[in-house]
Order: C-alpha cells, then sequence, then structure tokens
C-alpha cells in the first residue's frame, strides 16, 4: 500500500496556526486537494477531522486519537489508536493509497512510513503568531524530487508550485 502525504506549506514549512486556522486561501489548491483525495481513504488527526467536518463525501477518514471516548461523525468514518493500527485498517480493507492529510503531529508519525509527499509550495512569506510546520523532510536525503508543476498567480492568491516526491529506494 502506498502511503501519501498531502499538504500546502507557505514559507518555512508553515501549514497553519496552533489555533487550527489555515491562513490563506488558494483555489487552485483546494480544488487540487478535493480532486486527489476524492474517493480515497485519508488519515487525519482528530483536530484536522473535526476542522474538516461536512466534507468528506466520498472520502473515508480514519481519524488517528488516543481519546478511547471519541466518536466520528458517521458510522462509515473509522478510528485507529496509532499509526500501524491506521496502516492495518487501510491494508485489510483492500486500499491501495492511504493519503494523510493533517495536522502537523500526523504528518510527523507517518512520516517514516510514507513513500510519496504531495506538497504545494505557496509562494508567500506569513507572519503568523504561533505557526504549526510540516515536518523537515528535506535534510535527511530520503527524497527525490519527481514532479513538478508551476502554478501562476491568479484572482489575487500567489503564484505557487506542486511538487511530487518520492522516497529513494534503499
Amino acid at each position: 500500500m502506498l502511503v501519501t502525504l498531502i499538504a500546502a506549506l507557505a514559507g518555512d514549512r508553515v501549514i497553519g496556526e496552533s489555533s487550527g486556522r489555515i491562513p490563506w486561501d488558494h483555489p487552485r489548491d483546494r480544488a487540487h486537494f478535493r480532486a486527489r483525495t476524492e474517493g480515497r481513504w485519508l488519515l487525519v488527526g482528530r483536530r484536522t477531522y473535526a476542522e474538516m467536518e461536512g466534507w468528506f463525501g466520498d472520502r473515508t477518514p480514519i481519524i488517528l486519537t488516543r481519546n478511547e471516548g471519541f466518536r466520528p461523525f458517521s458510522p462509515a468514518h473509522r478510528i485507529a489508536n496509532s499509526v500501524p493500527t491506521a496502516l492495518d485498517l487501510a491494508r485489510a480493507n483492500g486500499v491501495p493509497e492511504l493519503i494523510v492529510c493533517g495536522g502537523a503531529s500526523v504528518y510527523e508519525a507517518t512520516l517514516p512510513f510514507a513513500d510519496r509527499l504531495v506538497l504545494t509550495r505557496l509562494a508567500m512569506a506569513l507572519q503568523v503568531a504561533e505557526p504549526v510546520q510540516f515536518p523537515d523532510f528535506a535534510e535527511c536525503g530520503e527524497w527525490c524530487l519527481r514532479q513538478v508543476e508551476r502554478w501562476p498567480a491568479a484572482d489575487g492568491t500567489s503564484p505557487a508550485r506542486l511538487e511530487v516526491h518520492e522516497r529513494k529506494e534503499k
């Protein structure tokens, strides 16, 4: 099973604020995210899941939480208390690709299991009081940039670059 992390990053790998707010609205990235995750199984943290309420549609989320009393919005949504448990659940259901959608601690915990990173790099620097960052994956030398697609600025949004990184073969 392929494990893919998907995220939008502003300068210095910022993916949002500690309050859970994403300090930008980039319609092209949002459309890309929706298309890329359509009909797929997603792994999300409990806070990210709550922030995405009503959005899942035909997507099947696995919510990563240690809260034993947590109940999802839908009986079709799954719960796991660890990354290995979530991966086993997806495999047991024949999922060909599990897409990790955040938050920061979920990205950090799943990075060692990841095969692919799909990152939208927003060309903007943000002044965020309590920034939340995507893990610094580049320093380890385990990743190879395989694809780049440039998105020009449009409708008042910043330009962006879609990057697909794949883990190097060992």
